[in-house]
């Protein structure tokens, strides 16, 4: 990941979560947080690209729109938005759980613009958060939320590392990651885009520095996606346009072999939900155009040596 294209997708990313909680009226993931983050200046070009991107996606549609915010709305709610607010929401609803049962580390890898720690009144006193991504991002959020006014809590600690290169576990424990003790990871919207070795690298690594019992969460396409007659619209054009700007999707999973393969890895798969487990999870009933994207799954493992 190129240095200003990591800050890039983590504003896009928080654009769209700061979009979902002003414009729902029942929002699956409410980051009012999110779009405190960003210049107004930001915001209005992010804006424009979506608007433009609606023909793209359908010309059609974008010709029978009345007006740019219908673009926009219409382009949010339906390519951009359902797998943000998802993937964070069921992180985030398995962390509170694991977090009743006691654990007291929390490591997002590839955090980004993430605002959990931000968002979080009656977390427990020794809990720690601890946020992993490349140096340049992290070096640029924490410009942001000085920026912004926003005090960086006491219990949130930036850890800068290019998760390609083997330096997580030494830099975790330079800021006083204990392996000994219970943790949850989670790794959101990064997997499609790693190497399958770099991926499962990093999951023996997490497995060697945490106890049996700590948790792993991470969203993943199938492989379906990758068959030009099998995947759907919406992943294709996701693929060309990842393409288009220098960070290809080139990784996905059989979810039937899922479990085999991570038995190499001491990763037991705990959770494992297709498209159709998603849509009844978070979007059943809604009255609004956001349903779960096809091929994209949501895992939880647990740490079994």
């Amino acid at each position: 990941m190129e240095n200003n294209r990591g800050s890039l997708t983590a504003l896009v990313s928080s654009f769209a979560r700061g979009y979902h909680a002003m414009h729902s009226n029942n929002p699956i993931f409410n980051d009012i947080i999110a779009h405190s983050l960003l210049t107004e200046e930001e915001k209005r070009l992010i804006a424009a690209n979506w608007e433009n991107a609606c023909a793209f996606f359908d010309k059609e549609k974008s010709e029978a729109f009345k007006n740019n915010d219908e673009k926009l709305a219409w382009v949010m709610n339906t390519q951009c938005i359902p797998q943000l607010v998802s993937r964070a929401r069921y992180a985030e609803d398995r962390l509170l759980s694991a977090i009743e049962r006691g654990v007291k580390q929390y490591v997002i890898l590839g955090a980004g613009l993430d605002t959990y720690a931000l968002r979080q009144k009656n977390l427990p006193k020794d809990f720690i958060i601890y946020e992993i991504d490349h140096p340049f991002t992290q070096t640029f959020k924490i410009k942001r939320l000085q920026e912004a006014g926003i005090k960086i809590p006491d219990h949130l600690k930036f850890v800068p590392v290019d998760l390609t290169k083997n330096t997580l576990r030494n830099e975790l424990k330079a800021v006083g990651f204990n392996e000994d003790m219970l943790s949850f990871f989670s790794l959101l919207g990064v997997v499609m885009y790693l190497d399958k070795k770099d991926f499962f690298n990093l999951l023996t690594l997490v497995s060697d520095m945490s106890p049996n019992g700590s948790s792993f969460i991470f969203d993943y396409l199938d492989d379906t996606a990758f068959n030009h007659q099998l995947a759907s619209k919406k992943i294709i054009q996701m693929r060309q346009i990842a393409a288009q700007t220098g960070e290809p999707i080139i990784t996905g999973f059989d979810p039937f072999q899922l479990d085999i393969e991570l038995q190499d890895y001491h990763m037991l798969l705990y959770e494992n939900l297709s498209p159709a487990n998603i849509e009844e999870l978070y979007f059943k009933n809604r009255e609004d155009d956001l349903h779960a994207f096809d091929h994209f799954h949501f895992a939880y493992l647990v740490n079994n040596k």
